[in-house]
């Protein structure tokens, strides 16, 4: 029995979207050009160290996050990989590697996560979209909106049912935020108060996510499954709710779910503070192997 990849989306109410403004500094930009040189020379253990020294949470930086991707996938650690997919997209919903530099393994990857984000990250730069209406800032208003058709309409994403009718509902409102009054522009001898600093978010990690003993019956023995399940993650990192996305199989799902009001997390923090989250774990069970030596259990702890 096996984990496939596990892709961490954060619920509406937990997660900003946060985009990178800052210029970098020139010390940064030497860090870069030393992980472009150790990426170019096969050394990717040095590459993914050198990324470290560059970012920080407080200040990500989104050359440097693409690099650790690249190197994960060289070292061909996918499910690490899959995770920076996650924290690139998270800073730019439509951020797509450049085709010169990104190999079809790369591209693919990112693929896959943005379908599996899409929908979230669609519907959050809805409702910041609505929030700007609330507040009646139309300019932050049309460009939520706006962003949110350009994620809507991704080749990846546009296919959800969630997503198309999201899609509706962001084109009226995007029309409804072009009506609203623009802001005055302060005086030219006022200064513009300082743009809030971003939240700074980091996702729930896991403490144990053990999955139950798969035991199938003579006709599903050769077969692989796949399912998935969203766990509710409390800021205690207690697992509070659990719902069945997709079934593995029927003799399987209610193990699944017992098992995973179980898991034990470190919770997700804003700020350093710890707060509610939701994850959705991806699972995959096997047809079970050919013994070798004394039994065990093979489900994998995590």
């Amino acid at each position: 029995m096996r984990l496939n990849r596990t892709f961490i989306v954060t619920s509406c109410s937990t997660f900003l979207l946060t985009t990178l403004a800052a210029t970098p500094k020139l010390a940064a930009q030497d860090s870069l050009q030393s992980v472009r040189e150790l990426y170019a020379s096969a050394a990717y253990e040095d590459a993914l160290t050198a990324v470290g020294k560059i970012d920080s949470p407080s200040e990500p930086n989104l050359e440097a996050e693409q690099f650790r991707v690249f190197c994960l996938v060289a070292l061909n650690r996918m499910d690490e990989a899959g995770q920076a997919v996650e924290s690139v997209l998270t800073l730019r919903p439509e951020y797509r590697p450049n085709a010169a530099d990104a190999s079809p393994r790369i591209q693919a990857l990112f693929s896959l996560v943005r379908r599996r984000m899409g929908p979230v990250l669609v519907k959050k730069l809805y409702q910041q979209g609505r929030a700007a209406m609330d507040r009646k800032d139309r300019d932050d208003a049309v460009a939520q909106f706006e962003a949110m058709l350009r994620m809507a309409n991704d080749e990846d994403v546009r296919n959800e049912a969630s997503v198309s009718e999201l899609r509706e509902l962001g084109t009226g409102f995007l029309e409804l935020s072009k009506s609203l009054p623009t802001k005055p522009r302060p005086a030219e001898t006022t200064a513009a108060p300082a743009a809030p600093r971003p939240s700074v978010i980091a996702p729930p990690t896991v403490i144990q996510q053990r999955l139950p003993v798969w035991v199938p019956d003579p006709v599903s023995r050769a077969t692989e499954f796949h399912g998935a399940v969203r766990v509710q993650i409390s800021a205690e990192g207690k697992v509070t709710s659990v719902e069945m996305l997709k079934s593995v199989h029927p003799a399987y799902d209610q193990s699944l779910l017992r098992a995973a009001r179980g898991w034990l997390y470190e919770p997700a923090k804003k700020d350093g503070v710890p707060i509610a989250s939701e994850k959705i774990v991806e699972v995959a069970v096997t047809p079970p192997q050919p013994k070798q030596g004394a039994g065990a259990d093979k489900s994998l702890p995590f």
